[in-house]
């Protein structure tokens, strides 16, 4: 078709592009430009992962195993604690993060 970028830095361009796009709307706070930018980022994103030969389906549900994985983790922990979430500050809770996140490196 002929409508498509040369290689993978256009792609990323375009990513950069919608980016700075997506911040100067959210200073605005009207939500349907909010809206609008983020679904072109997303797209932009999707290309990018086209180049690169990645299903962005498998990539974002990889991803969110990650999330649900390492929150739980967080939970479990901070039970283990006598702790409960709503009553952990953030440095607390980015700690149990950081520690979910190398479990994850070094199952």
């Amino acid at each position: 078709m002929g409508f498509d970028w040369e290689d993978v830095s256009d792609a990323f361009s375009k990513v950069k592009e919608e980016t700075c796009e997506l911040l100067e709307v959210y200073q605005g706070n009207d939500a349907a430009s909010i809206m609008e930018e983020v679904g072109d980022l997303l797209f932009a994103v999707v290309n990018v992962a086209r180049f690169l030969g990645v299903n962005p389906e498998e990539a974002l549900n990889f991803t969110s195993s990650k999330f649900i994985d390492r929150f739980g983790f967080i939970e479990k922990s901070a039970n283990l604690q006598g702790k409960r979430l709503e009553d952990m500050n953030l440095e607390e809770m980015d700690k149990l993060w950081e520690q979910a996140k190398a479990r994850n490196r070094n199952p």
